[in-house]
């Protein structure tokens, strides 16, 4: 390397470089500074890098014992820094932007279940990648595009029932009472007196509703996208070529190529216009048909003259330019999810090819909105200018009679047969059995009483009885196909003991996005549904004969089985959290170095196979011990998640089979309040986060969801990890060569060119300087994302870098969720089986294994890559990666193993103590302060030894 570095020179050979974690520690914790002893280095008012330029001891507290580790205080011939990645904008207070802010907070509300469906994207099995850029989707992934497209198309039902279906009752009735005199004597004028006018009026209301959270999700893309130095494209753009099968996010493109953009996004919002046409034309064919109003009587002559007849030509020929639209543009979202190959681009470099793909895709998709915007135009001016037409008896909107029903059993459908994805069952065997399992319900539903004192059809019950075999015939097939001759030869059936939900997290996490699609909308139908109707009638009105409002029936079913939800899953936390706070646990604890005092009640291992009871009457030992079993108590989340997936399937069912039940009118007076509840709880973090001036709901649930690109709906929240891993992985390569300066006389392009070579020699060769990744919690996941970036296109090892993480969930929740990103193959460390849902320690399963060296199977990816182990494995064969641990942290664990003693010399797990500071001797260490540890300076000193020993001779490498 040219331009040899002068170590003398330089304050600081080391830079620890400290990235929190999901509460958005802010920099002063992170460095204990006061604010104005600190200084932004590089970023904005959104995150970036922060450091003490006075980077001596501060004054002492008198009250810290000796020996006391103060995070202000870094080791000598270190350079600390902060990363702050998740603080995001604060607004001043005021009504006006109160109000503003609380329509946001609604908005991102109705963005979770498209984060929840970007999830589910990445928890399929994500195969190997071509070098280049191009994307291989994988299995599962058009299914998955066109799920997300059928949320879209869900809120776009939820948001008519409110203004087509109950808006075009209360216009044409009395049945809301609380509907203001102004909207009501607005639409008694002609033309908006008549139904035509007012339904092409009120149709704007879903398109409004689309259009907002489109753009409330493409705003705050912005504020992470890597736009600063340009840092995502250099992280791309070196000019080297890798060669083999890519781990996905080692390979090219992964933080800067969008997977879902402006294409899929205009997809969207046609398939939006178009819905909203077709459900305007079916009003418009079928409204004055008395037979068309319920799917028992539709298939009946009456309602198929009343189509096509001579009724309204207009109406009939938009309503099957909508229905064809429609059909084309989901194929259209399932085509453009298909895999690039480099055969596909012929001789033009792939770069070039995709390019041209995308502009040809982005046209195709420009011109599909158009043409529907146009057929929506035209379908509302035919009933606009077409003149009066007689109402249904119940006054209701034809067009969400059923609609909203038919989407919900698609999705159903597709996340029933998505729990098969990664378990290697055949795509169109589950797509056979789940459709015809579809048709032979839907058949059913038709066999339900068209009133309610009507007897059932007389098919209804086998056609039920044909369902419910194809499903528990795909249920049996999903469960026992890894198990099949045909599956062993993928990997053995073990392999999914080390994954989420045994295998079947696509399902599951599509299964809680359909539910809180649901929800939401549900509350929205029928919370609109209970204001219109709580004022008083003015005393002499005339009641019309559907005076009654009726919003959808599903939106109805549903709203009576969700309490029975809340209620289900209420009684099993409560079983649960009984069953483990009746008694206080002796749990299995890590051993800590150079602590302050070694841990109470430390239990090395479970003898005989069981959990022992604490006797112990200490005050300070029970309320350690209490600590670590409160998180023990916590860590159950994967099994509660699988139960509350369940839960909500069957509910989705009773809602779509059930027409008229005895049982859901006995508690509907019942059910009102309970919806209330949830609905204000839901109602008080919005108003909370409004207050605040925080930017979205549940902050803590959206930085789970984000940190993965957006992969399957366009309007998701964004990714923040698409502007901080390249900013990162930007911070370490200038560190490593800042002592470098270029040659004189280079043009712009030639020095670009010169800092690339220097930044790939910085982390392939020894360099004089050093960086040490600080990561707690989700900040490991972001540290681990960075570190793949890192790696030398001609080599197989990450020099000069180390990895320091704490408060992890790197093996038991990111590993087991998202195994090709995060999990054992990946990492290179041990797999974790499932937590059990009725032992006092979840993990005690997985604990026996590791004390007894008893490894769960784990499947091979077949990448030629190296693993984050190989790739932070020095020449002398020590791993530059230590990770921390407490029992008493509910959100971290081991990444590795609970062995006492790890059975690597590099010893990657360590414990650390439950105690704060020494002035709080009261105080129990959680989830944070594990920088104020003693083990944190010692593994931090451990780090840069490692770093900096030279390799033994002969020393084999671990790829050998």
């Amino acid at each position: 390397m040219s331009d040899e570095a002068r170590p003398h020179e330089w304050p600081h050979h080391v830079l620890e470089l400290r990235i929190h974690g999901i509460k958005n520690t802010p920099p002063t914790e992170m460095l204990g500074r006061e604010q104005s002893e600190l200084r932004q280095t590089q970023g904005d008012e959104n995150g970036g890098f922060w450091w003490a330029p006075a980077q001596d001891e501060p004054e002492r507290d008198p009250d810290d014992a000796p020996g006391t580790i103060d995070p202000a205080v870094p080791p000598p011939d270190v350079r600390t820094e902060a990363y702050s990645w998740g603080r995001l904008a604060r607004y001043g207070s005021g009504p006006l932007l109160f109000i503003g802010q609380l329509f946001v907070q609604l908005a991102w509300l109705l963005l979770a279940p498209f984060g929840l469906a970007n999830s589910a994207y990445w928890t399929r099995r994500i195969p190997t990648q071509r070098p280049g850029g191009e994307w291989d989707a994988g299995v599962g992934g058009a299914s998955l595009r066109i799920f997300a497209l059928g949320l879209t198309l869900l809120y776009v039902c939820a948001l008519g029932s409110v203004s087509l279906d109950l808006g075009v009752q209360c216009v044409t009735g009395t049945a809301c009472t609380a509907l203001p005199e102004a909207v009501t004597g607005f639409f008694a004028n002609a033309p908006l007196s008549w139904r035509g006018p007012q339904l092409s009026l009120l149709s704007l209301v879903p398109i409004a509703g689309v259009l907002l959270l489109y753009l409330v999700s493409r705003r705050a893309r912005a504020r992470y996208e890597a736009a600063i130095f340009d840092a995502a494209d250099r992280m791309g753009g070196r000019g080297v070529r890798r060669t083999g099968r890519l781990r996905p996010l080692a390979s090219e493109g992964f933080w800067r190529t969008a997977r879902v953009g402006s294409p899929t996004e205009r997809l969207h919002l046609a398939a939006t216009f178009l819905l909203v046409a077709l459900l305007l034309a079916w009003d418009r064919m079928f409204a004055g048909a008395a037979a068309c109003v319920k799917l028992q009587t539709f298939v009946s002559g009456e309602c198929l003259g009343a189509a096509f007849g001579s009724r309204d030509a207009l109406a009939l020929s938009g309503g099957i330019l909508a229905a064809a639209g429609l059909v084309v543009t989901i194929v259209l979202v399932g085509v453009f999810a298909e895999t690039t190959t480099p055969g596909d681009a012929g001789d033009a470099s792939v770069g070039e090819f995709l390019r041209d793909r995308l502009r040809r895709t982005g046209t195709v998709t420009a011109w599909v909105l158009l043409v529907s915007v146009l057929v929506y135009l035209y379908v509302g001016a035919s009933l606009w200018f077409g003149g009066e037409y007689d109402a249904p008896p119940s006054g209701a909107f034809l067009g969400l009679a059923t609609a909203p029903s038919i989407i919900l059993g698609v999705l159903l459908a597709i996340c029933v047969s998505a729990l098969g994805w990664r378990r290697g069952v055949p795509h169109w065997l589950s797509i056979a059995l789940m459709t015809g399992a579809g048709l032979a319900f839907l058949a059913g539903v038709a066999q339900n009483p068209p009133t309610q004192d009507a007897a059932p059809g007389a098919l209804r019950l086998p056609l039920f009885v044909v369902a419910a075999v194809l499903t528990l015939a795909q249920l049996i097939v999903v469960w026992r196909w890894p198990h099949s001759a045909r599956g062993r030869r993928a990997g053995p059936p073990e392999r999914f003991r080390a994954e989420g939900w045994a295998g079947m997290g696509p399902g599951v996490i599509m299964l809680l996005s359909l539910g809180a699609a649901m929800i939401l909308s549900t509350l929205l139908v029928l919370g609109v549904q209970g204001w219109l109707v709580s004022g008083s009638t003015p005393c002499g009105c005339a009641t019309p004969p559907h005076a009654v409002l009726r919003p959808p029936i599903v939106y109805h079913n549903f709203g009576d089985v969700l309490p029975f939800i809340a209620i289900a899953l209420g009684l099993v936390g409560v079983g649960v959290a009984a069953a483990v706070l009746r008694w206080v646990p002796l749990l299995t604890t890590p051993r800590t170095r150079d602590g302050r005092r070694p841990l109470l009640e430390q239990v090395d291992a479970y003898r005989d196979g069981r959990i022992a009871a604490s006797t112990t009457a200490d005050r300070l030992a029970l309320k350690i011990l209490r600590a670590r079993r409160l998180a023990a108590l916590v860590h159950r989340g994967e099994p509660i998640l699988g139960i509350l997936a369940g839960l909500l399937a069957a509910g989705f069912v009773v809602a779509l089979a059930v027409s008229y039940s005895v049982v859901f009118r006995s508690i509907d007076a019942l059910v009102g309040p309970a919806l209330a509840v949830i609905a204000a709880g839901i109602l008080a973090v919005v108003v909370e986060n409004a207050l605040t001036a925080k930017e979205r709901p549940i902050s803590i649930m959206w930085d789970l969801m984000c940190f993965l690109p957006r992969a399957g709906h366009p309007f998701g929240p964004p990714c923040y990890a698409e502007r901080v891993v390249p900013e990162l992985r930007d911070r370490v390569t200038d560190w490593l060569t800042h002592d470098l300066e270029p040659p004189e006389g280079l043009t712009l392009a030639e020095r670009l060119r010169w800092r690339d070579e220097q930044e790939e020699a910085a982390l392939g060769e020894e360099r004089p300087f050093r960086v040490v990744l600080s990561a707690h919690s989700l900040g490991a996941v972001l540290a681990v994302s960075t570190l793949f970036t890192l790696r030398p296109d001609d080599a197989q090892r990450l020099r000069n870098v180390a990895l320091l993480t704490y408060g992890s969930q790197l093996r038991v929740y990111f590993g087991r969720f998202f195994p090709e990103l995060f999990g054992p193959d990946a990492l290179g460390t041990l797999g974790s089986r499932r937590p059990l849902l009725g032992k006092a320690d979840p993990w005690f399963t997985q604990v026996e294994r590791d004390q007894d060296g008893d490894p769960v199977v784990i499947g091979a990816s077949g990448a030629s890559d190296p693993s984050l182990v190989e790739l932070l494995t020095q020449p002398d064969g020590s791993v530059a990666w230590i990770n921390l641990w407490r029992r008493t942290d509910y959100l971290g664990f081991p990444v590795n193993s609970y062995r006492l003693e790890d059975r690597r010399p590099d010893d990657i797990d360590r414990g650390a103590d439950e105690f704060g500071p020494p002035r709080y001797l009261v105080k129990v260490a959680t989830h944070p302060d594990y920088q104020s540890a003693p083990q944190y300076r010692v593994a931090l000193l451990d780090l840069i030894a490692r770093l900096e020993t030279p390799a033994s001779p002969g020393t084999p490498s671990r790829r050998s």
